[in-house]
């Protein structure tokens, strides 16, 4: 199967968990139970372990070390989700979203050098034009003299970018060294270590999983269990569309994330304005269609040289 069909899945399935995570945050975890969040989202290896070894049962046919350090990665994927989940706490995911487009920097630089990966010239231009019209969709020009920069929001966001890299970059070396299940299953084994440590560890994250379970138990379990299903797709996807070229690749891809983001918006905004609004001016819709229109063109690039 064609690499960049499955590509394309993740920015799809991220942009959609990227407004249930602010739902999440701003209607059941007001006052800081990021940690909450983490336990939740790492509860969903504890079922999808079981159907690994049912589906692929020789994942558990050998043991080496080394899969400790596919556990350390998965962790590594949950380490880089708390700040993400700082920054959009502090900002909308229409803002903060963006701001992984230095993912693919650092997947550059990490890819090249632990991976020798490489990318052709019009591969690159595709990409930057995807990079820079990925930012520009997500700008207010119309409070454009208004605008600051929000270092604490911009630095958690650098720090989960540099994780993220660093888990994927991770996740293809020990694909190639193993294969594409067994790396899955002891990444989400990662998964489960990390949450049960942050349960049982660190008191506040604990005693906020407990009052969200007591008070709004249906709600969340039903909110965060369908949004976990989508992230772990999105995760699946891109993992394995990972292994079939550049990991650089497919961030570039991912970078059409912010679209997705703004038109997943809209149609929040016409349908369900409680859960979500968007600025739907008309001189705000021909910045993002202006910016749709040359992203098409930097997809078009990437696709024609790969």
């Amino acid at each position: 199967m064609n690499w960049f069909l499955i590509a394309l899945l993740p920015p799809i399935f991220w942009s959609i968990t990227n407004h249930i995570d602010k739902y999440i945050l701003t209607k059941y975890f007001k006052g800081g139970a990021i940690g909450s969040v983490i336990i939740f989202s790492s509860a969903i290896s504890v079922i999808l372990l079981p159907l690994i070894i049912l589906i692929h049962p020789e994942v558990l046919q050998t043991f080496n070390p080394r899969y400790l350090l596919i556990v350390l990665t998965g962790s590594l994927y949950l380490l880089a989700s708390l700040p993400y989940f700082y920054a959009l706490e502090k900002d909308d995911a229409s803002l903060t979203v963006p701001l992984f487009q230095m993912i693919p920097v650092f997947s550059f630089a990490l890819g090249y050098l632990f991976l020798k990966e490489t990318l052709n010239i019009t591969q690159v231009i595709g990409g930057l034009i995807i990079l820079i019209s990925s930012i520009f969709i997500s700008l207010n020009i119309s409070e454009i003299k208004k605008m600051k920069m929000k270092w604490d929001v911009f630095g958690l966001m650098v720090l989960s970018s540099v994780l993220f890299s660093l888990n994927f970059l991770f996740f293809k070396y020990f694909t190639i060294e193993t294969n594409f299940w067994v790396t899955s299953f002891w990444e989400y084994v990662g998964f489960a270590l990390f949450g049960l440590f942050l349960l049982v560890f660190i008191k506040p994250f604990r005693e906020g999983f407990l009052k969200v379970i007591k008070t709004n138990r249906l709600k969340v379990l039903g909110l965060n269990g369908t949004n976990e299903i989508i992230n772990i797709v999105a995760k699946i996807s891109f993992n394995y569309a990972s292994t079939l070229t550049p990991v650089t690749l497919v961030w570039i891809i991912n970078g059409l994330q912010p679209l997705f983001v703004f038109l997943f918006g809209i149609i929040l905004t016409v349908l369900l304005p409680k859960i979500s609004k968007e600025d739907i001016t008309r001189r705000t819709l021909i910045q993002r269609m202006v910016a749709i229109a040359v992203i098409t063109i930097g997809v078009y690039l990437i696709n024609k040289a790969s």
